[in-house]
């Protein structure tokens, strides 16, 4: 099952969305996982959840649901029954109230693994503060395949009632209710969530570079904030009449485009060095961008240099084991000369510069019977290739 196959239970976080600073700030951080280019695609903001984030392979497509709940006494952990509604006062277990656990924060994540199934991969409940023992050892018991507690005979016995009316009718079977139960995770004292000292600054930054390897200066990184920030309101605001895949997407989910666009990095450089299997197509498109535009270079410039990487990168991988390996080496190193040679202290790169370098390589080349057949835009492509590595 797909997000928009099931409408969502309730839209009222969106009307009022000035109330979820934690949340907009946790979704951010989610976000940017996105810039990693692998099973991570979008985040959904307030929708079915806090945020909701959606995993694509070629064979299937998966949710992560997270709640984000935060304590103002972060010392206050939480208990069984405050997360799962059970009371602990009570001795007879068949006297636990079905509705308390239903409708707790537990309940509510625990709702998702039954409504979309095995499209639900995980369902995260995050917070600021930590667990109460008792909540910890239940958790740790049934991760590891061990329901022989009260607790967890409670959530067992009581699941198919909890979720009649998700279930139509049917009822899943106690391995069944076992998967869902080992579905949930707990995220505990999370640093962002924090109301004072939060560094969340600095988590943007470092989770910026872990995914792209992009390192931002101070003053990109104090605008990208603004605008991380200002987008996941955006997209957690306002009530979504039409329900359907397009307006999810349009209306509350960030997306690597969007990313793209708060970075300031071609959307089209991007794609072509995706396209020309550049694992670090992020990293490469920045570094091109920095080195031209500072240098006034227009964006028909990035995208043109970025065809010129990708034509490189196919000639090495085409060429590197049939040419010599000392032929390879030093055409390697020619290249890396041009590239030293070409570069200004503060990394700024100016194309028309690179004319009359590039044919005099291409001569020296020619004359050294090296030239195999590189041209003038391949040559182009593995200076800025050497450019790319020379910053890692």
């Amino acid at each position: 099952m797909k997000l928009h196959e099931n409408s969502p239970r309730e839209q009222n976080g969106r009307d009022s969305f000035a109330r979820y600073k934690a949340q907009v700030r946790s979704a951010a951080i989610a976000a940017l996982a996105i810039l990693e280019a692998k099973e991570i695609d979008r985040v959904y903001c307030d929708l079915h959840d806090d945020f909701v984030i959606r995993k694509t392979t070629p064979t299937k497509t998966t949710y992560v649901f997270t709640q984000v709940k935060t304590r103002a006494k972060q010392n206050q952990n939480w208990t069984i029954n405050d997360l799962i509604g059970l009371s602990v006062k009570i001795k007879d277990q068949s006297k636990q109230d079905t509705a308390k656990i239903k409708d707790s924060f537990v309940g509510k994540l625990l709702a998702h693994t039954v409504v979309f199934g095995e499209s639900c991969q995980e369902v995260v409940f995050q917070t600021n503060a930590n667990l109460d023992d008792a909540v910890i050892d239940l958790f740790d018991e049934m991760s590891v395949d061990n329901f022989s507690s009260k607790y967890a005979t409670v959530l067992i016995n009581r699941f198919n009632e909890c979720f009649s009316n998700e279930l139509k009718c049917k009822t899943l079977s106690i391995d069944d209710i076992k998967s869902c139960l080992r579905k949930i995770v707990f995220e505990t004292d999370i640093q962002h969530l924090k109301g004072q000292n939060t560094n969340f600054d600095e988590t943007v930054r470092k989770k910026i570079y872990e995914f792209s390897e992009v390192d931002l200066l101070p003053s990109e990184l104090d605008q990208l904030l603004l605008k991380l920030l200002d987008l996941v309101e955006k997209k957690s605001a306002g009530i979504i009449t039409e329900i359907s895949e397009e307006s999810f997407e349009l209306l509350a989910s960030i997306s690597v485009s969007d990313l793209l666009e708060i970075l300031s990095i071609s959307r089209q450089a991007y794609d072509l060095l995706i396209q020309g299997e550049d694992a670090k197509a992020i990293k490469s498109v920045s570094m091109i961008q920095r080195a031209l535009t500072k240098a006034g270079g227009q964006a028909e410039s990035v995208e043109y240099c970025s065809r010129c990487k990708i034509k490189w990168d196919t000639w090495v991988r085409k060429n590197r084991l049939h040419i010599p390996p000392l032929d390879m080496n030093s055409i390697t190193q020619l290249v890396s000369e041009l590239l030293i040679e070409n570069v200004r202290y503060d990394g700024i790169v100016l194309l028309s510069n690179l004319r009359k370098p590039i044919k005099s390589l291409i001569t020296r080349l020619e004359s050294e019977d090296i030239l195999f057949d590189l041209d003038t835009d391949t040559i182009l492509g593995g200076f800025f290739s050497e450019l790319i590595k020379g910053r890692s």
